[in-house]
Parts: C-alpha cells; sequence; structure tokens
C-alpha cells in the first residue's frame, strides 16, 4: 500500500469516528497533498517505511524556505502529518513513527490584528454601496462575523434553524470540538438577516449563505468577497483577515467591559489562555487612553 492508500483510511477514519467537518477533512487533503508532491518531488516510493524523519525534517524547511509559508500555516502541515502518523501508529501499519522527533516551529508570540470600530463601520457599508447582485448577503457576512465572533467554518455551516428570530440568538454547532454555543446578536443583525431571509423564500437550501447557483457558500468565494470589499474600503495592507474579524469581536468585548469568562464563552474558546491574549490588546488601548489625561504633573 502507498502513503495515498493509508492516507484515505485516514480520511475515513476522521469522518466515521472523529465526525470531522468538511472544512477539516479538506484542510487534510490540502496538507497531504502537498506532502505528497514534495515526496514525488524527491524521487521517493511514496510507501510508509521510504518516510525517514530525515525527509520530514527536509520537509519541513522546504515549507519555510521554498513555499515561505507563516510560522502558523507550518505549524498546522506539520501538525496535520503528525496525526496522520500517529494514526498509522494507532492502527498498527508502522511500528515506529517517524514525526516523534520532529517539532513545529514555535508560535509566534504576537497580539492579534482586530479592526477599529470606524474600519468596521466603513467595512459594513461597502456592499450596500458598491453590490449589484448580493448586496443584503453580503451585508449579513460581513454583519455576522464582526457580532458575533463566528469562525469561518462556522459561519459558512450556518443553517436557518441554528438563528432564532424569537431570542435574538444564533446556536453554533460546528465549533472547534464540535462543541454547542448560544451567542446573543444585536437588533440591527437580527434585523438584516430577517430581511435576506425574505429575499431566500422560498427556501431550497437550508443554508443562511448560499452562492449564486444556489448551493452553500463556501471558502473560496467568501474569501474573494472579503478581499473585494477590504479593497473597496481602502483597508488593503492592513493584516485584515476573515479571522481579524473575530480578533476585532473578542477586543471590542473586552474594551467595552464583557469579562474574560463571557468572552470564552462567546466565542467558544476551549482554553481561557487563548481568550487572555485580548487583555494585553486591551493594555494598549489603555495606554492610549491614559496620553488623554487632561492634567500634567
Amino acid at each position: 500500500m502507498t502513503i495515498h492508500d493509508y492516507f484515505e483510511d485516514f480520511i475515513n477514519f476522521l469522518k466515521a469516528e472523529k465526525d470531522a467537518s468538511a472544512f477539516t477533512i479538506a484542510n487534510y487533503t490540502s496538507d497531504f497533498s502537498i506532502f505528497s508532491s514534495f515526496v514525488e518531488s524527491q524521487g521517493i516510493k511514496p510507501t510508509v517505511d521510504a518516510i525517514t524523519t530525515p525527509l520530514l525534517r527536509k520537509y519541513t524547511t522546504f515549507l519555510k524556505i521554498d513555499k515561505k509559508y507563516e510560522v502558523e500555516t507550518i505549524r498546522r502541515k506539520i501538525n496535520s502529518l503528525r496525526s496522520f502518523f500517529s494514526f498509522l501508529i494507532s492502527q498498527e501499519y508502522i511500528d515506529k513513527n517517524p514525526m516523534a522527533p520532529i517539532t513545529a516551529p514555535k508560535k509566534p508570540d504576537r497580539l492579534p490584528i482586530y479592526l477599529k470600530p470606524d474600519e468596521i463601520k466603513l467595512l459594513i457599508s461597502m456592499p450596500m454601496k458598491h453590490s449589484r447582485d448580493n448586496k443584503l448577503r453580503d451585508k449579513c457576512i460581513i454583519e455576522t462575523l464582526v457580532f458575533t465572533g463566528l469562525r469561518r467554518s462556522e459561519l459558512l455551516s450556518l443553517n436557518w434553524q441554528n438563528i432564532d428570530f424569537g431570542s435574538n440568538t444564533i446556536t453554533v454547532l460546528n465549533g472547534k470540538g464540535k462543541k454547542q454555543r448560544v451567542v446573543p446578536i444585536t437588533e440591527p443583525l437580527i434585523s438584516d438577516l430577517w430581511a435576506y431571509l425574505q429575499t431566500r423564500l422560498p427556501l431550497h437550501d437550508n443554508a443562511v449563505f448560499i452562492s449564486g447557483n444556489g448551493t452553500r457558500l463556501s471558502t473560496t468565494p467568501l474569501n474573494q468577497l472579503f478581499r473585494r470589499y477590504l479593497k473597496l474600503a481602502g483597508l488593503t495592507g492592513k493584516g485584515y483577515t476573515i479571522h481579524k474579524l473575530r480578533h476585532s469581536y473578542g477586543t471590542l468585548l473586552l474594551q467595552n467591559g464583557a469579562d474574560l469568562i463571557s468572552i470564552q464563552s462567546l466565542m467558544g474558546h476551549n482554553d481561557l489562555n487563548t481568550t487572555k491574549i485580548y487583555t494585553h490588546v486591551d493594555m494598549k488601548h489603555l495606554k492610549q487612553e491614559v496620553k488623554k489625561f487632561p492634567l500634567s504633573i
């Protein structure tokens, strides 16, 4: 059997026993494809016996030097392989794990980038000014990301039954670890979602956000529309991504008085330490506020 055969077993395992989401499966598949191409480029037979620790170290260097990936991307791709080889060990397909000595590069300790309130307002206004066919849909997408802190995969997995128009809440079912959480939403967002729903009636697809052909919106067109509105708003070149809207949500909650436990619950963080990074961002904000103190001594 080749590594491709074993990888197919691994994917089936993730689907059947780990209930992995389509987004997770897509990431693993993409990561494995890059690794497989690298192995082929080295003239190495694609069998598990041919995958050695030195080859994996060379692959890590390839990701950094040749592919020029960011540290976080390299970490994910290395950890994908780690999961794959751990599966091979657990199934007794191999006796020794070649990934065991491999360490992913250290995650950089840097503060999350987030959009300022005036930038958020500007971004939200773009669809109604510049979109021809999907004004309300695109506005709702940006608002939902900003006002709920949903992960990209959670947004794309959102169904209409997850939105309670009576209690103004969204039930998030597709978070990391498959844990359910309920997120309150603002009146303007619930109003826009309701207006958007009326344009979709009668419903032919339960997905909240759909593409032009009526199927559930996927990652690539979502990224494309986000980059388009960033450009129209003059916000390119600042490192803003869809995930930065999630950072903006957490940061602005803290700056407006929310406690860490509440933010952890709203954002679906498994570990409070993940939430604590927003306290560092808030300290930066507080230092700026102190500079406005009217008296000098």
